[in-house]
């Protein structure tokens, strides 16, 4: 038997490992950098190595230690080392206000990362936040709105509602 990283090791270390598992090359290659950097999920690792066929021999038991404080410090952290506060001068122990914490969020990590958001915030105000810093810099992040405004708004014409919020801040400065 073998740990998760133990099997993860010998996966990665096997040329063309993800062949015939139903995992795109270019996801595989993220998937080895994440884990070679330590940045991994654990629910990934678990997934990569069902679909390359290993199986849990024995049922592993785990404590919840998830807090909002410290799940709100893991979005700073991960942001943090993104580098994404470049043009702020933010010092470590400083804590990000919400609303740039939720814009940072939406414009630099992944799905896992925003439904910790949506666990720490209300969807209300991460909306409204989506809506003030993001939507309206449009189109630059256009593919990006229009996947939120579908998958966590649930907005069923995301074009038509994107242009109704551009349109009606543009009205704002007439």
């Amino acid at each position: 038997m073998m740990s998760t990283d133990q099997s993860l090791q010998r996966l990665f270390s096997k040329r063309g490992w993800y062949r015939n598992t139903g995992i795109p090359e270019g996801t595989a290659r993220a998937c080895k950098k994440r884990f070679l950097e330590n940045r991994l999920e654990l629910e990934t690792q678990i997934k990569i190595l069902q679909s390359c066929g290993f199986r849990i021999a024995r049922e592993m038991q785990w404590e919840e230690n998830r807090g909002p404080e410290r799940a709100r410090q893991n979005l700073e952290k991960k942001l943090r080392k993104l580098n994404v506060f470049w043009s702020f001068n933010v010092p470590p122990n400083l804590d990000i206000p919400d609303e740039v914490l939720i814009e940072k969020v939406l414009l630099h990590l992944d799905m896992d990362e925003i439904r910790i958001l949506f666990s720490l915030f209300e969807k209300k105000k991460i909306k409204k936040v989506w809506i003030e810093r993001i939507l309206c810099q449009e189109p630059m992040y256009h593919a990006q709105n229009r996947l939120y405004a579908f998958l966590l708004f649930g907005i069923s014409d995301p074009d038509r509602y994107i242009r109704d919020q551009v349109n009606k801040r543009l009205k704002q400065f007439r």
